[in-house]
């Protein structure tokens, strides 16, 4: 005979509760001793994780990001301009009727004053007035001028966070490493050593792998496409895809195809052989020389690094307006006297530089794939 016996969900739901009180309450704690060793160790990790996180960021541009004022070229614009449609249409008239009666003036050929005002019955003067400007009026100048009400203060902000955001993570930063040092000692809360264990490891954590992914990332890309919010400047380089962006300078009409090689210059054994014996490469110093300079109307700055005189350096092309950047791989070969060629890819866009000078004073010519070229000046920064 089998005997059926019915739970109580109440009691069951104590029981439980019960359970897990005893669990929690067998959590181990650290001796005062022991717990005051174990605070010096979190908070010398913690120390070393944030040091290691502030200089990352204070070191490299990968955090900043500038404001883009150009409402026309950004999505964000796009999306103010939708609301700002949507502003006008609710607000219809309020702004102004926008419509005008076209008037025809007779002023005296003498004194210039008016001596008789009437309505112009023109065709196209009534239609410029009363249909032409009101479908502007309300459909495309209404709409700019609320979206601009709300993209403008917005790029504000993000120009005012952009400049000190590095400086606010590492003050953020310091204080956490400072009150792991000055307040988990006076701690009395009950588990206050999970509680101590917990917090090292979050911020440790939180901190190296921050720094590390700054260490990794390219300067002034990931931050800069969030605020950017621009197609053309959310790649690692703003390449200008118009004459007028570009300064209306064209390709060079004179190029001349390139002339064939001799036997001696095809030798790939003399290939690199007194490749930095002068020219632009030559008067390089070894280690890392920056320039600043003009590429087509925009402020850029080049980074140039040689490790020796083989010909074979490396570059960085930073666009100084919006921060964004390209690396580059050189090369300088014994019939370029001296000159260096740098490649490099913009999101699938071949890039060639063809620069020559001295140490202080770089000219040259920037390439890209479909064949337009623009002119570079820099000078030793």
């Amino acid at each position: 005979m089998s005997t059926f016996v019915a739970s109580n969900p109440k009691t069951d739901s104590m029981a439980n509760l019960s359970d897990l009180k005893n669990k929690v309450k067998n959590i181990p704690e650290f001796s005062d001793s022991n717990y005051t060793i174990a605070g010096y160790v979190v908070a010398a990790l913690i120390t070393v994780a944030g040091l290691f996180l502030i200089y990352e960021t204070l070191s490299t541009d990968a955090l900043t990001f500038k404001a883009n004022w150009n409402m026309f070229k950004s999505p964000l614009g796009s999306l103010c301009l939708v609301i700002g449609f949507i502003w006008a249409m609710l607000w219809w008239g309020k702004f102004t009727h926008w419509s005008a009666t076209p008037v025809v003036e007779t002023r005296d050929g003498y004194s210039g004053r008016v001596i008789d005002r009437k309505e112009d019955f023109d065709i196209t003067n009534q239609l410029f007035a009363k249909v032409l400007m009101p479908i502007l009026g309300h459909f495309v100048i209404e709409p700019i001028i609320y979206a601009a009400i709300i993209y403008y203060p917005i790029q504000c902000i993000i120009a005012v966070v952009g400049a000190i955001f590095p400086y606010i993570l590492t003050l953020i930063v310091l204080a956490i490493i400072a009150g792991a040092w000055l307040f988990t000692h006076e701690v009395k809360i009950r588990y206050r050593s999970a509680l101590l264990i917990a917090c090292g490891v979050l911020f440790t954590v939180a901190f190296g792998v921050g720094g590390y992914a700054i260490m990794n990332s390219e300067p002034g890309s990931t931050i800069q496409m969030l605020a950017d919010t621009s197609g053309a400047q959310a790649g690692n380089r703003e390449v200008p895809t118009t004459d007028e962006q570009a300064g209306d300078i064209q390709p060079s009409d004179d190029s001349q195809p390139a002339e064939e090689m001799s036997a001696e210059e095809e030798e790939t054994d003399d290939q690199f052989e007194g490749a930095g014996e002068g020219g632009l490469l030559g008067s390089l110093p070894e280690g890392t020389t920056v320039f600043e300079g003009d590429m087509a109307g925009f402020p850029i700055e080049f980074t140039i690094t040689k490790s020796d005189n083989s010909g074979s350096v490396t570059g960085r092309y930073k666009n100084v307006k919006y921060g964004t950047t390209m690396k580059l791989d050189g090369e300088s070969l014994p019939a370029m006297g001296g000159d260096i060629s740098f490649y490099g890819n913009d999101k699938g866009t071949q890039w060639t530089f063809s620069l020559s000078g001295n140490a202080e004073n770089i000219s040259g010519t920037a390439q890209s794939g479909d064949g337009k070229e623009m002119k570079v000046t820099l000078k030793r920064k």
